[in-house]
């Protein structure tokens, strides 16, 4: 397979992850992927609409989108008017999405916590029989949170 279809297809791949991942529409999803592939240190507002095929004002809606979520940023080049768009620092990116995960998790100990209250409180044989699984799951949770949280240790020495 040579470089341009396996660049087409790895986009196509990736643009569909961004939309289960992020519940993005399809062409943000795929302008973004074009700016991860990329082999240009960004690309203008018109290599996008030339990449996509879409209308401008998609375009144009599409890559404010990408702004207002953090997921992209523009540089200009002196002399040249032009925007020049790009993905976010990664160890940026990869922060906020072990962020987003952090919070998961916390939100996901809220409610088990809650549940298993109630089952203790009013239901305790079913709490005395699931009591090993709420335990191993819990703990599972708070190992991948303590991960997450030396992960975004780590990259933040990059940021720096």
């Amino acid at each position: 397979m040579d470089k341009e279809t396996y660049k087409k297809e790895l986009i196509e791949e990736l643009g569909i992850h961004m939309e289960n991942e992020y519940s993005l529409a399809p062409l943000p999803a795929r302008i973004f992927a074009n700016l991860v592939i990329t082999d240009e240190d960004g690309l203008t507002f018109e290599d996008c609409l030339t990449k996509r095929g879409a209308s401008k004002s998609s375009i144009s809606t599409s890559l404010n989108l990408l702004l207002q979520l953090g997921m992209i940023t523009y540089f200009t080049k002196s002399g040249d008017r032009k925007r020049y768009f790009k993905t976010t620092d990664k160890a940026t990116f990869f922060v906020q999405k072990l962020e987003q995960a952090i919070k998961k998790v916390d939100n996901e100990t809220y409610m088990m916590n809650k549940v298993i209250d109630y089952n203790k409180q009013f239901n305790p044989l079913k709490y005395n029989t699931k009591k090993n699984d709420y335990n191993v799951y819990l703990s599972c949770i708070s190992e991948s949170k303590d991960c997450y949280i030396k992960a975004i240790s780590e990259l933040k020495k990059e940021i720096k």
